[in-house]
């Protein structure tokens, strides 16, 4: 049988034609009840093959008959738990917010055939064929344990995309206006940003050039010392020193320039603080709202979802409980096939003892047999040594014959020659016997 699993139709098909070829095996006849035996004796081998494939074929189907019944208890908690956790959309059509990884999840998760696991079809028992089609849909799902095995990894993966899918859907649940109102945001504390980073620049210039102040007053005591003498040095001294106060007038100046503008940008940093706030404010406001009616659209459809899972839950009752009327006819039908095996089996053990008591009523027949060929060896030699002294006595018989009929032949000459003899006597007698019959005439008449 092939790896990928043969369906319980072909099972079913295998099995009667066993059946069909141990019958047609058992009930052979032979024109006596020796060949019967030889018979009986030539197809066994084969007739326990095709037990031995029966029952093989029987332990597949009681094997694949539990996977389905545990799949069937294995497929409850799943839906229990989706609906626990709110994943309605395996039973249900996808809203119409709904992202399209959602519509291509759920329509991947309707492609299970753990979904659709309790098919429409009624059980029929008036064929044979009939029940292998309704029991086929039943367990084409589960034809192998590669099968079974390519189902959990799908529901499996399947689970971890529904998981990666809800995280991405409640990462982008905003909708466009709270997008825009999050990016009008991000640019106000963009802006603010900024603005903070130019104050503490300005800040950091306005202490440097607070710093440069003493540092000028003290290199002028240093150009004023008595150690310069050079003119040149003291003309340097003195330009230098017009630089630095000029330096120091422009400092003072851009110092008020820059309170100036370090007032005005506090206070429109007040005002956009301000607004910012207010907006703020509002953005939280028309969250809040948004995260009401979502919440409330979220409860419909939840409601929605529960409500078509219940009419879900309650097909699959009625599948199920079709499903057990199915299960409970495969029983019985197990059961007449387990008694069928068992009057199998009786009437191979019955056969096994008319086998074992031919055999030893054949062994007496090979003794007797032996023993009459025995006999028939030594008769044979026995009318072989008759048959030559009957050949000797026919020789004998024939040389006595032979001998016999020379002396009746001689004989025969012995008793011519004395009938002839007899014959010359008799005359001559009676040649004698007138005369003195002639004298007695003449004595009588005298």
């Amino acid at each position: 049988m092939s790896n990928r699993g043969t369906t319980k139709r072909f099972l079913i098909r295998e099995m009667d034609r066993s059946i069909k070829q141990m019958l047609k095996l058992v009930e052979e006849e032979g024109d006596s009840f020796a060949k019967k035996a030889e018979i009986y004796c030539q197809k066994r081998p084969k007739l326990q093959s095709h037990v031995e494939d029966f029952y093989r074929m029987f332990k597949s189907l009681v094997e694949r008959y539990n996977e389905a019944k545990a799949e069937l208890r294995r497929s409850r908690p799943p839906e229990l738990r989706s609906r626990n956790s709110g994943n309605f959309d395996v039973f249900s059509e996808p809203p119409s917010a709904m992202t399209s990884p959602d519509r291509r999840l759920s329509r991947r998760l309707s492609e299970i055939p753990n979904f659709d696991y309790f098919g429409n079809k009624g059980y029929e028992t008036s064929t044979l064929d009939s029940e292998s089609d309704s029991d086929d849909s039943l367990f084409h799902s589960y034809s192998s344990s590669s099968n079974y095995r390519r189902l959990r990894n799908k529901i499996v993966e399947l689970e971890t995309e529904l998981k990666k899918v809800q995280m991405e859907h409640e990462e982008s649940r905003s909708n466009s206006e709270i997008a825009y109102y999050e990016e009008e945001l991000r640019i106000a504390k963009e802006k603010i940003r900024s603005l903070e980073e130019e104050i503490d620049q300005l800040r950091i210039k306005l202490h440097r050039y607070e710093s440069m102040e003493p540092l000028s007053d003290e290199s002028m005591d240093d150009f004023e010392t008595p150690r310069v003498n050079d003119r040149l040095a003291d003309e340097t001294l003195e330009q230098e020193v017009k630089r630095f106060r000029r330096e120091l007038d422009s400092n003072a100046r851009f110092q008020n320039h820059h309170e100036s503008d370090k007032k005005q940008h506090n206070s429109e940093l007040d005002g956009e603080k301000l607004k910012l706030s207010e907006e703020n404010l509002q953005l939280q406001e028309q969250v809040r709202k948004l995260s009401k009616q979502k919440k409330l659209d979220e409860n419909i459809k939840e409601w929605e979802r529960c409500r078509r899972l219940e009419e879900h839950l309650e097909r699959i009752r009625i599948r199920n409980n079709e499903m057990e009327d199915e299960i409970e006819q495969l029983k019985m039908d197990r059961e007449g096939i387990v008694s069928r095996i068992s009057e199998l089996e009786e009437e191979t053990s019955l056969k096994d003892d008319q086998i074992d008591e031919m055999n030893d009523r054949l062994e007496k027949l090979h003794l007797e047999i032996q023993k009459s060929m025995n006999s028939v060896e030594e008769l044979r030699h026995r009318s072989r040594e008759l048959k030559k002294v009957i050949e000797k006595q026919q020789e004998m018989i024939e040389e006595g014959a032979e001998e016999k009929r020379q002396a009746v032949r001689q004989l025969c000459y012995t008793m011519e020659h004395y009938r002839n003899a007899y014959q010359m006597l008799r005359q001559d007698l009676l040649e004698q016997k007138k005369p003195v019959m002639a004298s007695q005439g003449d004595i009588v008449s005298i």
